[in-house]
């Protein structure tokens, strides 16, 4: 019997262990996951202002980060991959003009609070904020 028991109690101290380790495997697979689609979606920024003109781009050049348009003009704040509908993102873009008119540095950042899914994020607790930053340039 109390070979029985012990046996329990060691069983009861592994499964805790690897119910601990598999919560963990779950929160890294989101972490890793939120991360691609904010690369997807930066990617997909970036592609865009390259097809635009040096002339369009030059226009929205300035010294501080916006919260750009998407294709249905509205803003990039709350957005999910596609960059329309509801989710976790928040994108911002920078234009700066480093050659007096001859050359663009394009900084798309795509940023998004780490709370579990599922979980309304409160505003009275603090959050990490995770950002996807890519940079290109253009000259005309």
């Amino acid at each position: 019997m109390i070979e029985l028991l012990v046996t329990m109690v060691l069983m009861t101290i592994v499964l805790t262990g690897l119910a601990a380790l598999q919560l963990q495997t779950i929160r890294q697979v989101t972490v890793s996951r939120r991360a691609n689609e904010a690369t997807r979606l930066a990617q997909t920024m970036v592609e865009r202002y390259q097809s635009m003109s040096f002339g369009q781009l030059s226009a929205q050049s300035g010294s501080t980060w916006i919260i750009p348009k998407n294709p249905a003009d509205q803003p990039m704040q709350n957005v999910a991959v596609d960059g329309v509908s509801g989710g976790p993102y928040t994108v911002q873009q920078l234009v700066e003009d480093i050659g007096s008119g001859s050359r663009l540095i394009i900084t798309v950042r795509v940023s998004w609070l780490d709370v579990s899914p599922g979980v309304a994020a409160d505003p009275a607790q603090s959050y990490q904020t995770q950002s996807v930053i890519m940079t290109t340039q253009r000259t005309p």
